[in-house]
């Protein structure tokens, strides 16, 4: 398992929105519901290997893309202190190994991980209530 599955498992794994979980690399697939599909994945916006972003695409398995968000850390989070100045968080992938650039607390992921799940909630069949 590498680093970024590590971090969608921990944000994520415990949510019962997100059916039949399936991870690879820096993406997460789940069901929303028999037609529905969602595909969260670690992106860059601009700086190759800093991903500062988590993006969510609403599949329909017929019909294909519904809709798709980009959730910034730095938007969600706020800045943070890096080694000179106050910067959007991010994950750097160097060498084959990724970190956090800018810690980022258990928290603050679960925020991110929250402010994901509102979004894909709203495409959720009626009457399911998303859960952590």
């Amino acid at each position: 398992m590498n680093f970024f599955e590590q971090e969608l498992r921990n944000m994520f794994s415990q949510n019962k929105t997100l059916k039949e979980q399936k991870y690879c690399g820096r993406t997460l697939l789940a069901k929303l519901d028999e037609d529905l599909r969602v595909k969260l994945r670690f992106v860059t916006q601009g700086y190759s290997e800093h991903y500062t972003a988590i993006e969510a695409t609403i599949i329909n398995r017929t019909d294909g893309e519904v809709d798709r968000q980009c959730f910034c850390f730095g938007d969600i989070i706020g800045l943070k202190q890096g080694y000179c100045q106050m910067e959007n968080p991010y994950i750097w992938q160097n060498s084959n190994k990724a970190y956090w650039y800018t810690p980022v607390t258990e928290k603050e992921k679960q925020q991110i991980a929250q402010t994901v799940l509102e979004y894909v909630g709203m495409y959720q069949e009626e009457g399911m209530v998303p859960t952590m």
